[in-house]
């Protein structure tokens, strides 16, 4: 069997701060990169997930386009997604917005954080596995 790979691609962005929301640098600026990146993200993890026997739910949107304002109902559904992913794991104690209004850079970075946190919790999973076969699944070792 080969081995899995337990690595995003996605190189996501939890370091926000208040200077680059008031230097409005591509840091500071809640735009369609930052949509697609944590979308891409859920993906990734949610393959990862299917492969190492961890399924991850939540469906995001990839395609948004540079300068489309997403409606609010769109943000809404997106935040949901990020939720739902958040429990399906134990709690990771990494504090979410309820809701896309008034949204700021920690908020911003926590939602992305917690697809960190989540690929960390992966990786644990999966060193930490054990394998054991039906006819003596339970028996010894630790195994109750």
């Amino acid at each position: 069997m080969a081995e899995t790979t337990i690595v995003m691609s996605t190189e996501l962005i939890t370091d926000r701060t208040l200077g680059d929301v008031l230097s409005q640098n591509e840091k500071g600026t809640f735009n369609a990169s930052d949509l697609n990146r944590v979308g891409t993200a859920a993906e990734e993890l949610r393959l990862i997930g299917i492969e190492v026997g961890y399924p991850i739910v939540g469906t995001f949107r990839t395609n948004y386009m540079e300068g489309e304002i997403p409606l609010l109902e769109e943000m809404e559904y997106y935040l949901s997604q990020v939720h739902i992913c958040q429990n399906c794991f134990f709690d990771l104690g990494i504090p979410l917005p309820h809701t896309m209004d008034g949204l700021d850079y920690m908020a911003v970075n926590n939602m992305e954080r917690l697809f960190v946190e989540i690929e960390k919790s992966i990786c644990q999973i999966h060193k930490t596995k054990r394998h054991c076969g039906t006819a003596n699944c339970g028996e010894g070792d630790g195994l109750y």
